[in-house]
C-alpha cells in the first residue's frame, strides 16, 4: 500500500504529497488566525499552502539528493511530511512560525547545497540565498537571528576550504536587510507586523510545574518523536564523513534548542512545531533508507494516520 506508492519518486507520489498538503492549508483556514498580514481566507491559505511546498521542497532535497545513501532515494519523506505536519497539536495558527519556518528550511537547503558544491562561484550565490532568508525570517521573528549561529558553526567545524567572503556574506545580509525592510515598512504602515519577539515580550514564561501527563491531542505528536529518537539512533550508528555528521550534529542541536525554546512557553499555539519539521521528516526518513520490510513501512504509516484521525479528528 503505502510502500509500494511511495518507494520510489514519482508523479504520483508528488501528487499525493501536494494534496495533502492543500488540505492540511484549507484546514488550517478553518482555525483562529492569531497573527496574520492578512485578514482574508483565501490569501491565507495559499501563504500556507506555498510555505508548505517550499518546507516539502526543502525537505525533498535534503532528504532524496544530499542524503548518504544515494543509491536508495525512495519517496517515503513525501508521505511523512504531510502527516508529521497534521501530527502537530495545532490550537490555532500564527503565520508568523509558519512563514519563518518555511524560510529557515529554504535557507537550510541552500547551506547543505553550499556544502556539496565545490565551484566557490557557486557556493557564495548558495550563502547568499540562505542568508537571505534568514534575514527574512528574522524580519518577522527577531529571535531567527540566533539561528545564523548554525551555518557559522558548520562553517568554522566542517573540513572545507573557507574564504573570508563567506563571513562577510553572513554578517552582511542581515545588517542590510533588516533596516532596509523596517523602514519600507514603516514607509507602508505595517511596521508593527516585523520584528515580534518571544523573548522580550511577554508570551515567553517559564513553566512552574512540569505536566507529565500530555493532553490526547500531543499523542500523535509523541509518536513522530518516539520514531525520531529511534531514527536518531540508527543515524549516528552508520558510518558517515565528518562532514555529515557535523551537519546532522547541528541539526539535532538545533531540534533541542527549539524544542526547549517553545517549552517555556505556556500559550502554544502549534503553529511553533513547524521549526522542528525539516528536522523530524528528515531524520525519520532514515529508518526508510536500508531495505526494509514492506510490512513494516506500511505499519508504521497506518499507526501515524490512525493516531492523527482519532486523537486529532475523532476526540
Amino acid at each position: 500500500m503505502f510502500a509500494k506508492t511511495f518507494e520510489k519518486f514519482s508523479y504520483t507520489s508528488v501528487g499525493i504529497s501536494t494534496f495533502l498538503l492543500l488540505g492540511i492549508s484549507y484546514y488550517y483556514t478553518t482555525l483562529d488566525i492569531n497573527w496574520s498580514l492578512f485578514e482574508s481566507k483565501i490569501i491565507n491559505g495559499i501563504l500556507i499552502f506555498g510555505a508548505l511546498m517550499l518546507s516539502n521542497y526543502a525537505i525533498d532535497t535534503v532528504t532524496r539528493q544530499l542524503t548518504i545513501e544515494r543509491s536508495n532515494r525512495n519517496a517515503y519523506h513525501l508521505l511523512l511530511y504531510p502527516l508529521t505536519v497534521m501530527s502537530y497539536p495545532v490550537e490555532s495558527i500564527d503565520m508568523r512560525f509558519i512563514l519563518s519556518s518555511a524560510a529557515i528550511w529554504a535557507a537550510w537547503r541552500n547551506v547543505r547545497i553550499f556544502f556539496e558544491l565545490t565551484d566557490n562561484t557557486k557556493k557564495i550565490k548558495r550563502l547568499f540565498d540562505a542568508s537571505v532568508l534568514l534575514s527574512f525570517s528574522s524580519l518577522i521573528i527577531v529571535e531567527n537571528l540566533i539561528i545564523f549561529a548554525y551555518p557559522i558553526l558548520a562553517l568554522v567545524t566542517s573540513n572545507i576550504s573557507r574564504d573570508f567572503k563567506h563571513y562577510i556574506i553572513i554578517f552582511m545580509t542581515p545588517i542590510i536587510i533588516l533596516p532596509s525592510g523596517y523602514v519600507l515598512f514603516s514607509f507602508l504602515s505595517l511596521e508593527s507586523y516585523l520584528l515580534s519577539s518571544y523573548f522580550f515580550g511577554d508570551q515567553l514564561q517559564m513553566l512552574d510545574e512540569f505536566k507529565f501527563i500530555l493532553p490526547a491531542s500531543y499523542i500523535p505528536v509523541s509518536i513522530v518523536f518516539v520514531l525520531y529518537i529511534i531514527s536518531l539512533i540508527i543515524k549516528f550508528s552508520r558510518k558517515i564523513s565528518l562532514q555529515r555528521r557535523i551537519l546532522d550534529f547541528v541539526g539535532v542541536v538545533f531540534f533541542i534548542s527549539t524544542s526547549y525554546f517553545f517549552s517555556m512557553n505556556q500559550q502554544l499555539s502549534g503553529s511553533e512545531f513547524h521549526y522542528l519539521s525539516l528536522i523530524l521528516v528528515y531524520f525519520i526518513s532514515q529508518i526508510f533508507v536500508k531495505k526494509i520490510k514492506s510490512s513494516y513501512v506500511n505499519f508504521i504509516f497506518i499507526v501515524l494516520i490512525a493516531s492523527i484521525v482519532t486523537f486529532n479528528f475523532l476526540i
